[in-house]
């Protein structure tokens, strides 16, 4: 019998007869586990909390056959908050979604562990940009599954002269002014992206989220990331994402706008 006790964060919570919840979890020592929560739907269940999507909490597993039970949970962040919250809730669906669909189970990955609860934490926050937020996770998140872009340098002839480059996300990221006449699909961008990129790749995502960064660039970036994640990552669900977008176009109209 192997019992283990490791952090995790609910990704993903099943209802499996009338009171079992059936959880997906991301843990720092295991990767990416299935573990059932016996009578977590009670009202009363010591594992209620921690079987709530986005929880993070401290799991006592046992190992059954091919996934694990739930043998004692204690949250550490339940993250409630953030289902109250519109454009926090999309936002955070979107990278649970992101972080489950891009795991292999049993795979630890803990720089993606501590990003995916520190950014849930900054969803929680007042006078946080939720947007910028993501933009930077999106990016850290390509880096940590081994897909990041090359933003230093040429992707092509490694040439450091990145005067009038372009971003090619069929090539991997920038190319330079001679390259990028050999190719197609480029995307134009302001060299300021570039450096936010830089500054995103070299600090964590606490530290970024304190930075000032005007809508135009998080626009730019948003456009780049979206483009690129659709080429290198499978599966990239943005139904949450386009959800938020169309209430915040709703808004809009509502206010004359």
């Amino acid at each position: 019998m192997i019992i283990l006790n490791t952090q995790g964060i609910v990704l993903r919570a099943v209802r499996y007869e009338e009171n079992d919840v059936i959880l997906t979890l991301f843990t720092r020592k295991l990767g990416k586990v299935a573990a059932l929560a016996k009578g977590a739907k009670r009202n009363k269940s010591p594992l209620l909390s921690s079987s709530q999507l986005f929880s993070y909490s401290n799991y006592t597993l046992k190992k059954q056959g091919s996934m694990y039970k739930v043998n004692q949970s204690d949250i550490i962040k339940s993250f409630y908050d953030i289902s109250y919250d519109i454009e926090s809730f999309s936002y955070a669906t979107y990278i649970i979604k992101l972080v489950d669909g891009s795991t292999f189970e049993n795979q630890t990955n803990n720089r993606l562990f501590i990003l995916l609860a520190q950014t849930l934490y900054l969803y929680t926050q007042k006078d946080v940009d939720k947007e910028f937020v993501t933009r930077a996770f999106e990016l850290k998140f390509l880096d940590y599954i081994g897909f990041k872009p090359t933003i230093n340098r040429c992707c092509n002839c490694g040439s450091g002269n990145l005067k009038n480059s372009k971003f090619n996300v069929y090539e991997g990221g920038v190319v330079c002014d001679l390259c990028s006449e050999k190719t197609e699909n480029n995307l134009s961008f302001d060299i300021t992206t570039l450096k936010l990129m830089e500054y995103i790749l070299s600090n964590d995502i606490l530290q970024c989220s304190k930075a000032k960064v005007s809508k135009y660039i998080t626009y730019e970036l948003d456009k780049i990331l979206k483009k690129y994640l659709h080429v290198h990552v499978d599966n990239v669900n943005l139904k949450s994402l386009n959800l938020l977008q169309d209430i915040q176009k709703n808004k809009g109209v509502d206010k004359g706008e």
